[in-house]
């Protein structure tokens, strides 16, 4: 079904997976699985300053690069895919990021802070600001504006009931353009803007520079009227058993001037 809105960001970019079995000589040695890194984005510094409040009319907003080359990794045969962009821009202090989701059924799992919010529909933001460090961050944010954040010091120290008590002090607004758990109706979608200190990585990265490279993932989960399965987008073009906590495919982003 073609959802309202899906020609604003034009045409998705598919990923077709496919697989086979076959026999194998005793003495065959398999390729090992190559994991292939989303597409490099340049992080343009702020020339003014960002207010979240939902509303991206900033010119920092207007001059940062457009991110809208999602991949289905859930449902792998999904033939047409919600609309979503992001855009990233920093300063002194701040990443700041904006996702705007189009979405036809909107619906908040949960108002509460830490709760399990991907039961819902959520963008989420993920930021491994180290090759060489394992750790990582994780941020989950429902059209309602509840923020689940975490900091993983790996993939394999535990989740979400270990780490959802760390506090990143993070901004986030929300504007959505309909209802909120209403499935009667028609939504647009909703827009995500949020404001993630620097110090939140202090424990294992500096505050970036002009030339630094970190490591980012953008993600959604969508339960839609509209879809048979609940749609799941990402960023990345691979993902491998970790899925969106895959972040040997996160996309490069270079913070620049």
């Amino acid at each position: 079904m073609i959802r309202n809105g899906l020609q604003i960001f034009g045409m998705m970019a598919l990923v077709i997976m496919a697989g086979c079995a076959t026999q194998q000589p005793d003495n065959a040695v398999l390729v090992p699985d190559v994991i292939q890194k989303g597409t490099a984005y340049t992080c343009k510094k702020a020339t003014d300053k960002i207010v979240v409040d939902g509303i991206l009319n900033e010119k920092a907003w207007k001059n940062a690069v457009i991110i809208d080359k999602f991949y289905p990794f859930s449902p792998k045969d999904a033939t047409m895919l919600s609309g979503t962009r992001a855009r990233l821009t920093w300063d002194d202090k701040n990443l700041y990021v904006a996702i705007e989701c189009v979405d036809d059924d909107i619906w908040s799992y949960s108002n509460k802070a830490d709760d399990q919010l991907w039961r819902g529909d959520v963008a989420e933001f993920f930021l491994k600001p180290s090759a060489s460090n394992l750790a990582y961050c994780e941020f989950v944010v429902s059209p309602s504006g509840s923020l689940y954040d975490a900091r993983y010091p790996s993939r394999g120290a535990g989740g979400f009931h270990r780490f959802k008590g760390w506090s990143s002090n993070a901004k986030v607004v929300t504007k959505i353009n309909g209802t909120d758990g209403n499935w009667k109706d028609t939504d647009t979608g909703y827009i995500v803007e949020m404001s993630i200190p620097f110090t939140a990585v202090k424990e294992f990265a500096k505050i970036p520079t002009a030339g630094d490279v970190w490591n980012f993932g953008v993600c959604r989960y969508d339960y839609t009227k509209s879809y048979e399965s609940p749609l799941l987008l990402m960023t990345m073009p691979e993902s491998r058993k970790n899925g969106y906590h895959c972040y040997e495919a996160y996309s490069p982003l270079i913070f620049s001037e």
